[in-house]
């Protein structure tokens, strides 16, 4: 895993390094797949001294983004709290990953049932196919202080949800690789998901 550090605002002491590469050797064996490892901390003046250490994590494992973000008084706190909400999208993560394998492997076993089927002539089992698992899973006046900008892999809306899902946002943008529209998925307030796209001119 290559870490890489960033300060905006504060400066990266030699504690500091050493305190999040403690913080995140337990996340890379646990995580095994991570390629990259990016920490930023930061300085903001907020009217709470309790938030104004900024600390976001951004895992790059295979095609997917891990994000956290956590804020608190001090370097330390903000790296253990970060720390601690990865843990959770690991979780999610390492879940997603077990349930998409699952899903994949009843599907190509009923694939390969009804491959037999035409071949030998013998017609399906009763009840035969696939169990397809489902997934389980105010504003205030300002100005614009932050721009991020982020390569776009096309992706199924499912895709999109999990990805929301593992960052622990309420919307995700993202490429829709059926319409080749930008789309913003956004959760709605009874739980289900909402979807914004451009109309077609």
């Amino acid at each position: 895993m290559d870490l890489h550090v960033h300060g905006r605002n504060l400066e990266i002491s030699d504690k500091t390094q050493e305190h999040i590469e403690s913080k995140l050797e337990p996340i890379n064996r646990r995580l095994p797949g991570i390629s990259d490892a990016n920490v930023e901390l930061a300085y903001e003046p907020t009217r709470s001294s309790n938030d104004r250490i900024m600390a976001q994590v951004t895992l790059h494992v295979g095609g997917t983004l891990l994000r956290a973000q956590q804020r608190a008084a001090n370097t330390k706190s903000a790296i253990n709290s970060v720390a601690k909400a990865l843990d959770q999208q690991i979780k999610r993560y390492k879940s997603h990953t077990y349930r998409s394998e699952r899903k994949r492997q009843t599907v190509r076993g009923a694939n390969e049932e009804s491959a037999a089927w035409y071949t030998n002539g013998t017609g399906p089992a009763k009840n035969s196919g696939a169990n397809i698992e489902e997934a389980d899973d105010d504003y205030v006046d300002g100005q614009v202080v932050r721009v991020k900008e982020f390569d776009m892999e096309p992706m199924s809306m499912e895709e999109a949800a999990a990805r929301m899902q593992f960052l622990g946002h309420s919307f995700y943008m993202f490429l829709d690789s059926e319409s080749d529209k930008l789309g913003v998925l956004y959760v709605r307030g009874d739980g289900n998901y909402g979807l914004i796209q451009p109309k077609d001119v």
